[in-house]
């Protein structure tokens, strides 16, 4: 990992490059730290960085930036594997074949294993991770265990909202009853292309609403297909920056 510069004495990464230029150019404007996701004044961020962070770098390629975080898309394969025990039991069970217990309580413990995991992933659990690309303009998330992904090319419009999960409270010792309520998560960035989207979820808002202009307000969601750390949520950021699909909010 090389060490974090502005003044142009070292070799760079692209993240670097484009930082370091946002910095020069918007010396007043409020940008976040790819570090840590601060929010500092570009004039203060070598001070910030020599200061908070000493001796650390920022990883990126000059031609493809990915990060990974957990991905939700994996939870619509998961539920296929209850439904396909249930569907290949009653076509047993249809056809006049003699189902013996085994195989019942090997169904039911197989679906109900799918459902938990299901549930877990919906629910926020980090079980499967995704790697989402940002490539010549577009962005690429790959997920369920790497096999599939999900593309948008050239991406030609960003929205952001908050993103809300669903939470239960007030239910009995036998989980009956009680009530649920949205609860604020984070906000969301929806990358679009015409009808294609991928939507990248942070339980942080890393200053982007105080830093960044030219994206359009979205609604309210409890769906997403990744998350990423503030971090790497500012990484993306900066990738939109340098695609010109966001700018620094002027000061």
């Amino acid at each position: 990992m090389s060490e974090w510069r502005l003044d142009g004495r070292a070799t760079m990464t692209d993240l670097q490059h484009t930082v370091a230029r946002l910095a020069a150019l918007h010396p007043e404007s409020t940008m976040p730290c790819p570090l840590c996701a601060a929010t500092v004044k570009g004039v203060n961020l070598t001070r910030h960085v020599g200061k908070v962070h000493p001796g650390q770098g920022v990883d990126g390629t000059s031609a493809k930036r990915s990060w990974r975080g957990p991905e939700r898309l994996i939870a619509r394969p998961l539920i296929a594997v209850p439904v396909l025990g249930l569907v290949g039991l009653w076509t047993a069970m249809w056809g006049g074949d003699e189902v013996d217990d085994v195989l019942i309580f090997s169904t039911a413990g197989v679906g109900g294993v799918g459902l938990i995991l299901v549930a877990l992933v919906l629910g926020g659990a980090p079980l499967f991770h995704g790697r989402l690309s940002v490539h010549n303009g577009g962005v690429v998330l790959s997920h369920t265990l790497g096999l599939r992904r999900r593309r948008v090319g050239r991406v030609d419009r960003v929205e952001a909202g908050s993103a809300y999960v669903v939470r239960s409270s007030g239910s009995n010792a036998d989980g009956i009853g009680g009530t649920t309520s949205d609860e604020k998560a984070g906000m969301y960035l929806k990358l679009r292309a015409d009808r294609r989207h991928i939507t990248v979820r942070c339980k942080q808002s890393a200053g982007f609403r105080k830093t960044s202009v030219g994206w359009h307000q979205g609604r309210r969601t409890r769906r997403w297909h990744v998350t990423l750390n503030p971090a790497d949520f500012v990484g993306l950021q900066y990738a939109l920056f340098e695609m010109g699909l966001l700018t620094l909010r002027p000061r």
